[in-house]
C-alpha cells in the first residue's frame, strides 16, 4: 500500500511540474518589431484620399503571422466565399521584419493598404460577411501609381538612399510576378 501511495505522490509531483512548465511556455516574451506606425498612419491617409474612402474607414489590423507562406513576405487577408472565416487583416511574416529594411516593410504595408482600399471601394465601402474581388490590382495603373506614390512618401521622409529604387522595383515586380492579384 505504501508503495502505491508513494508512486501516486511521485506521479502527482511530475504532472504538476509538467503543468507548470506548460504554463511558463505560454508567457514567452517577445520584442515588438520596429514598425513606423506614424508613417503607416500617414500612408493610410494618403491611400484614403486617393481612393475616395470614407474619412472614418479604419485600417485593417496588422498581425505578425508565422503562417504566411514562404513565398510571401506579407499579405492582405479578408473573408471570401472560399475562405469565409478569414479575418480582415494584413499578415506580416516575422522573417520579413528580420530580413528587410524598415522602409521596405513600411512600403509593403502601404501596398497591402492599397489592396484593402480598392477591395472596400469595389464593395461600396461596406462591411460584409464575405467580399467580392473582381478587379486585378497588381497590374492596374491606379494601383501601380498609388504604390509608387507610397514609395515617394516614404523616401521623401528620409535621407537619400537606394530604398526608393527598391520600392519602385517592387511596384513593377508585383505586376510581373502576380498579375492576377
Amino acid at each position: 500500500m505504501r508503495w502505491r501511495s508513494g508512486c501516486l505522490v511521485l506521479l502527482a509531483c511530475c504532472l504538476s511540474g509538467s503543468l507548470r512548465a506548460g504554463t511558463e511556455l505560454q508567457s514567452i516574451e517577445y520584442t515588438p518589431p520596429e514598425i513606423d506606425y506614424d508613417v503607416i498612419a500617414r500612408l493610410w491617409g494618403f491611400v484614403k484620399r486617393q481612393t475616395g474612402a470614407p474619412k472614418d474607414l479604419p485600417a485593417p489590423r496588422l498581425v505578425l503571422d508565422w503562417h504566411v507562406p514562404p513565398f510571401a513576405r506579407m499579405g492582405f487577408q479578408y473573408p471570401t466565399d472560399q475562405f469565409p472565416h478569414n479575418a480582415m487583416q494584413i499578415s506580416i511574416a516575422p522573417r520579413t521584419i528580420e530580413q528587410y529594411s524598415k522602409e521596405m516593410v513600411t512600403w509593403g504595408v502601404g501596398h497591402e493598404l492599397v489592396h484593402y482600399a480598392m477591395l472596400m471601394r469595389e464593395n461600396q465601402w461596406e462591411s460584409k460577411a464575405v467580399y467580392k474581388n473582381e478587379v486585378k490590382h497588381h497590374c492596374n495603373p491606379e494601383f501601380m501609381t498609388l504604390t509608387a506614390g507610397i514609395a515617394d512618401l516614404i523616401s521623401d521622409a528620409q535621407a537619400p538612399s537606394r530604398e526608393r529604387l527598391k520600392m519602385y522595383s517592387e511596384v513593377f515586380r508585383s505586376c510581373a510576378r502576380d498579375p492576377d492579384q
